[in-house]
Formats: C-alpha cells, structure tokens, sequence
C-alpha cells in the first residue's frame, strides 16, 4: 500500500508545479484605447513639431508657404516612421 503522507506530499508537489507553469495573460497586454492614445500621440507630436519647424524658417528666411509646406511633409514621415517603430516593437514582443 501507498503511504499516504507520501501520497499528499506527491499532490501538494503537482499542485505547485502547476501553480508556478500558469502563464500570466495580463502580462504586458495593452488596451485598445492605450495603444490608439499612444499611435495618435506620436503623429500629432511629429506633425506639430513640423509645423512649428516651418514657421520659424518661413518667418527668418521669408519664403512664406514652402517652409510650412516642407516641414509638414516631414513632420508627417516622422510620425509614421515612430509608428512604424512602435508596431515593430510590438511584434516583437
């Protein structure tokens, strides 16, 4: 016959083992609305941070629209080439 302390000590083992070999799902999880702030905010930072850019140069060079124009497009590459960062690192994860 089994001993039974033995017995116990078996099925406290198992339980621990299985306790300890549950992975954690809230791990690292993002909500939908964290990540979309996150995207947004990096676009719009870029974007403004372009803008703000080419009004600074329009006004010291005087050269009106083209310096808002070309540092918009800038800006706007910016934010996608951080959200496309942002997307790689997530894969990765």
């Amino acid at each position: 016959m089994v001993d039974e302390h033995k017995l116990k000590e078996l099925k406290d083992r198992i339980e621990t083992a299985k306790s300890s070999n549950t992975p954690n799902t809230k791990k690292n999880k993002e909500s939908g609305a964290g990540f979309g702030f996150k995207i947004s905010t990096e676009i719009i930072a870029a974007l403004v941070v372009g803008v703000g850019i080419g009004l600074i140069v329009d006004k010291y060079l005087g050269t009106k629209p083209f310096g808002l124009i070309i540092f918009f497009i800038f800006g706007a590459l910016a934010g996608f080439l951080n959200v496309y960062r942002v997307m790689r690192r997530i894969e990765k994860q």
